[in-house]
């Protein structure tokens, strides 16, 4: 992030880090390591990667005071900023990252979601607007300790679902959280390495595209 942090930057990372603490996908990647010893140092580093994109988009300080010419009351230069990035383009990041960082291949429509939260939180971040980012740091918050499982089914549709040990009421009685706790499990590419861990409650957690 930059040395001068803003009010915008310092609300969109605490969303940023409060979604990512969301995403099952990437929660199973960093309980399995498979990132290697650093996969809790990769999640921090691809928060910071994603805040580093949108901050390049706002005007610095210095940027400010030069802008304007001492004999003009209009911007000599107004747009020294870039195009802010948008959801297909912050998708494409997190695929990319995903496969590259954790050797993990998704399909699942998890890293579109996710994109769309993080344009939203920087737009609702330029407002001044907090309601969103409380309101997923209280999730992220309810989502400690526990693993992310996906149930395994017959068909093809499976859920992730958030395992904490205990034997929760198939019914669904988290049922009012959002989606942020059910997801559709990650559809890998072909060369997935197949090598399901399964419980005894016969879940099983997502596998990667190949062992290191």
């Amino acid at each position: 992030m930059a040395s001068d942090t803003s009010p915008i930057s310092v609300l969109f990372a605490r969303g940023i880090l409060a979604r990512l603490a969301l995403w099952p996908a990437l929660r199973i990647a960093v309980h399995q390591n498979w990132g290697g010893p650093q996969s809790a140092q990769k999640q921090r580093w691809l928060a910071g990667i994603i805040i580093d994109e949108f901050e390049a988009c706002l005007p610095s300080a210095s940027a400010s005071l030069t802008a304007f010419d001492s004999h003009q009351s209009t911007p000599m230069h107004p747009s020294h900023t870039l195009p802010e990035p948008d959801t297909e383009y912050i998708e494409t990041m997190l695929l990319q990252i995903m496969d590259d960082e954790f050797e993990v291949a998704l399909e699942d429509g998890s890293a579109f979601d996710v994109a769309r939260d993080v344009v939203r939180l920087w737009n609702d971040a330029k407002e001044g607007k907090d309601g969103y980012v409380k309101d997923l740091e209280m999730q992220a918050d309810r989502t400690k300790g526990k693993m992310p499982q996906y149930e395994v089914d017959a068909g093809s549709a499976s859920d992730w679902e958030d395992s904490d040990g205990d034997n929760e009421d198939e019914s669904g009685s988290d049922s009012d959280s959002e989606d942020f706790g059910k997801e559709v499990v990650p559809q890998l590419l072909d060369h997935a390495k197949e090598v399901p861990d399964i419980d005894e409650d016969g879940f099983t957690t997502v596998k990667r595209k190949g062992g290191r």
